[in-house]
């Protein structure tokens, strides 16, 4: 598993440095991260920068150390690459329609 140790960062440049890594571990498609804050200011506020970031699902406490947690992030959506020439029409079926307006 990833991790992130943010001991020693301000709380600014620690937000930031979260804010990163996570976009890192959708990007890469990793699944899960810990990060470790300690028992300080930034382990008080992390649970809030989860809930804010689009790309994480769950946070909770790490079992085996308490100043860390472990966040789930998101699977990553995919991108539908269109090449030039390959732009596709949609489809629409409206005898259903043409039949309901010609019966009145």
């Amino acid at each position: 598993m990833i991790k992130l140790d943010l001991h020693g960062y301000t709380i600014h440049n620690a937000w930031k440095e979260f804010t990163r890594h996570v976009n890192e571990c959708y990007y890469n498609e990793i699944k899960e991260t810990e990060i470790i804050t300690g028992h300080g200011a930034i382990a008080e506020e992390i649970i809030a920068w989860v809930h804010s970031n689009v790309n994480c699902k769950t946070i909770i406490r790490n079992p085996k150390n308490t100043g860390a947690f472990l966040i789930k992030i998101k699977k990553k959506k995919l991108s539908h690459k269109v090449t030039i020439g390959e732009v596709k029409k949609p489809t629409l079926d409206l005898s259903k329609l043409i039949k309901k307006f010609n019966d009145h």
